[in-house]
């Protein structure tokens, strides 16, 4: 039993790796944001600073991408393959991260059905077989709040243990700007816990708090620094005009995101096809987008909140298709922006699913993708319903974690609404529903096949607890 986790962890790389069996890596590419990444890790590796290399010559110096990525990209210099190898067994440690902590603080049954679900997840799978931050993301978020719910059912090392959470938070927020909540989140384990006496709990939360806010300060000051822009990443004003509010034009007059776009795009004089560009990026556009954008909202916030709880939906529900059939090498792949981008239409839902029969294959992972969803939401349910009756670690590892993963989705909820972004937080998903399936102590068989047995974690307090509920 103690090399379950590993051998899941085993398959999960190995199912990340089979696509590179493919001689034909394009499903890799993701247009613009794959090709931007790569301009970057060019550009770090010749010279150019944290600035594009594109055409030959070093681009301004970047406010858009963050720097975590394009490091990661750099290191393996031109090599598509050994970067997407890289995001595969990235994959398995995640999932043998997730199955050790549960597996050790609560039982072998909740670690192997979490990790169950990290492994078989479409939307990991697909987003590690392509040149994306996601896989990288979902290491370091994986890794920070697994650390930081650590300090508090083992409070030794706890400094040490806050500040690893810390760096990895840091690192999280240098990776995806949407992280910034990080240093806000990451604090309330620590903060909770009864067994850290209470300077110590104040000083490991403080650390778990400043580490990752330094990164975010360092950033942000670099970016003042070459461009006299005052914050992590432009990418929010072009999320908040050309995807919020667009898509509440685009939801108001029954049309697609992609029509309401032309018409910002004359508005701010700057095409979406360009918007991308290092070379418009500047902090006047940051700030006109920002102000037009929030204009939008503010004239309809019944909108903005119908599209935000849709958006959250579609993120938390729908299977991944196009890039899945792209990877797969089958049809199914539909271009344009996803289903939920503009107002809805059961035309474009009938055309997508008539595109996505065509192929066996394909259907077939998305009904199993359909089910193991189920099964995640079903086990959140369980374990969200069973915290009235155990006010205990169980309780602040269920909550903690349902409710970061459904924030870190709800924060990308609007016309970019991409079921990509689901990947990253899927870990904390999967421990919080496995918790729900599988809620009973680790009776001492499954402690002496190999996991740490619960009362060596100081989570025997909280087994107790879970048994006198019952």
């Amino acid at each position: 039993m103690r090399l379950l986790p590993v051998a899941i962890a085993l398959i999960a790389a190995a199912i990340r790796l089979a696509p590179l069996l493919r001689s034909d890596l394009s499903f890799a590419m993701r247009p613009d944001d794959s090709f931007e990444y790569m301009q970057l890790a060019h550009g770090i590796r010749h010279g150019c600073g944290f600035a594009r290399l594109a055409g030959g010559s070093c681009q301004p110096p970047e406010i858009l991408r963050t720097p975590g990525y394009p490091i990661f990209l750099a290191l393996f210099g031109d090599s598509i393959r050994w970067v997407l190898a890289a995001q595969a067994i990235m994959g398995g440690v995640v999932c043998l991260l997730v199955a050790e902590w549960i597996g050790g603080c609560w039982n072998l049954s909740a670690g192997l059905a979490a990790e169950l679900l990290i492994a078989f997840d479409l939307p990991s799978i697909v987003m590690s077989n392509e040149v994306m931050a996601e896989s990288l993301f979902q290491l370091a978020l994986t890794a920070a709040l697994i650390l930081a719910l650590r300090v508090g059912s083992r409070p030794r090392n706890a400094i040490l243990t806050a500040a690893f959470a810390g760096a990895f938070a840091g690192a999280a927020v240098l990776i995806r700007p949407i992280a910034i909540i990080l240093p806000f989140l990451l604090p309330v384990p620590l903060l909770a816990s009864s067994r850290l006496e209470r300077r110590l709990r104040l000083a490991a939360a403080a650390l778990a708090f400043a580490i990752p806010t330094l990164a975010l300060c360092v950033w942000s000051s670099r970016n003042y620094y070459v461009a006299r822009y005052p914050g992590l990443s432009t990418v929010g004003a072009i999320n908040m005009y050309y995807y919020r509010a667009a898509d509440i034009v685009a939801r108001r007059r029954g049309i697609l995101l992609a029509a309401a776009r032309a018409s910002f795009a004359r508005r701010l004089g700057v095409p979406y096809e360009r918007i991308y560009s290092a070379a418009v990026q500047s902090p006047e556009l940051a700030r006109r987008m920002n102000r037009m954008g929030f204009e939008v909202v503010e004239s309809y916030p019944w909108q903005a909140a119908a599209m935000t709880l849709q958006a959250a939906a579609y993120l938390a529900l729908s299977p991944i298709r196009s890039p899945l059939a792209r990877m797969l090498g089958t049809q199914g792949a539909t271009a344009g922006d996803g289903l939920n981008a503009g107002a809805p239409s059961l035309g474009r839902v009938r055309m997508a699913l008539q595109s996505m029969f065509g192929s066996p294959l394909l259907t077939a992972l998305v009904a199993l993708e359909a089910g193991l969803t189920l099964v995640l939401w079903i086990g959140i349910a369980n374990g969200l319903a069973r915290c009235r009756r155990v006010p205990n670690d169980y309780q602040m590892w269920v909550v903690y974690l349902a409710v970061s993963g459904v924030l870190l989705m709800v924060l990308a909820a609007g016309g970019e609404a991409d079921v990509r972004f689901r990947a990253p937080v899927i870990p904390l998903l999967a421990a919080a529903a496995a918790l729900g399936c599988f809620p009973s102590p680790a009776p001492l068989a499954d402690a002496g096949e190999g996991l740490v047995p619960p009362a060596s974690t100081g989570c025997d307090q909280s087994h107790r607890i879970v048994e006198e509920s019952k």
